[in-house]
């Protein structure tokens, strides 16, 4: 499908049903009803539905606070969403569904059975997971070219990257749609040609923080001087500089020296470690328990989102 095409056929996707209105689907429902388009939002979960707009509000006026939304703008958005508890009512007239629903592989296996049958044929599927096998996901319909993996990054709202990946039997119209989609929210999407566990971003991330945890089990340094190392060091770089940019410009001999010294010393840990396991054992598991790496009872849920994204904020508007 040539870009052309692809904006044809992204035309006629008007409405949007999203599956699943925790953490990450209330800010991907914002992106996209902020880019204009009907969103219809589902949920087993009453609780989530009714708390959901709310929220979804709260996250609007930091971005009203910043300058990158309008009152009105804001306003007439939220008129765009619309919750559902019946899930047949919620897909009815949507030509593209995003599946945000916990990350259970037989849970989305279940789920894509179900919405298959519901769907008209045509009807395009988008995981938002982080790293399941969209192939396997896919086998679950009748409809394997037109599952793909559709992963934004925490806060959806906000973060600019979109993983757009490909199973084994996805098509390149299903997947350069998708792409166009996703520009079309404002977004950097990037496609995975092939599957592989974690897809990039995690990949990336995760090898970073298993360095990390090892540097603090081993007694070489604590939580908060490793952040504040990738604060302060290659996180600013990052933001504007890839890994294979800042080895061009460092010098391909000069990496290549230090990977033949470094690579050797750095963790190869294939487990979790007991450090973080540990904490896991005792309860404190982040923000959501009020401690983690570190304590966080004096703010709420809401103060410290809105933290984080007033310096999200600040960060991509530089």
């Amino acid at each position: 499908m040539t870009n052309q095409a692809s904006e044809r056929a992204l035309a006629n996707v008007k409405t949007i049903a999203v599956a699943g209105m925790g953490t990450m689907g209330r800010g991907i429902i914002q992106s996209i009803a902020t880019a204009g388009y009907e969103v219809k939002c589902y949920d087993v979960n009453e609780i989530e539905l009714k708390r959901s707009i709310p929220l979804i509000e709260a996250m609007q006026q930091v971005l009203v606070k910043a300058g990158m939304l309008t009152s009105d703008a804001a306003k007439e958005s939220i008129k765009r969403i619309r919750t559902f508890q019946d899930l047949t009512e919620c897909l009815e007239n949507a030509q593209l569904v995003i599946e945000v629903i916990p990350e259970i592989l037989d849970a989305k296996l279940s789920f894509y059975n179900q919405i298959d049958k519901i769907s008209e044929p045509n009807v395009i599927f988008a995981s938002n997971t982080s790293g399941l096998s969209i192939t396997q996901l896919a086998k679950a319909t009748n409809r394997q070219d037109k599952v793909a993996g559709f992963h934004f990054w925490n806060p959806a709202h906000l973060m600019p990257l979109i993983e757009v990946t490909k199973g084994e039997k996805t098509s390149d119209d299903t997947a350069e749609l998708l792409l166009s989609f996703a520009q079309r929210l404002g977004k950097k999407p990037i496609l995975v040609r092939r599957e592989v566990p974690g897809f990039i971003g995690n990949r990336l991330q995760y090898a970073v923080l298993r360095e990390a945890l090892y540097l603090v089990q081993t007694g070489v340094a604590t939580p908060e001087d490793v952040d504040i190392a990738m604060k302060a060091g290659p996180g600013i770089r990052y933001s504007f500089l890839g890994p294979f940019e800042t080895a061009d410009l460092g010098g391909i001999d000069v990496f290549t020296n230090i990977c033949k010294y470094l690579f050797k010393d750095l963790s190869s840990d294939d487990k979790p470690s007991s450090y973080m396991t540990n904490l896991v054992k005792s309860g404190n598991l982040g923000v959501k328990s009020g401690q983690g790496f570190y304590e966080y009872n004096n703010k709420t849920l809401i103060e410290l989102l809105s933290e984080r994204d007033r310096k999200l904020i600040k960060i991509l508007s530089a």
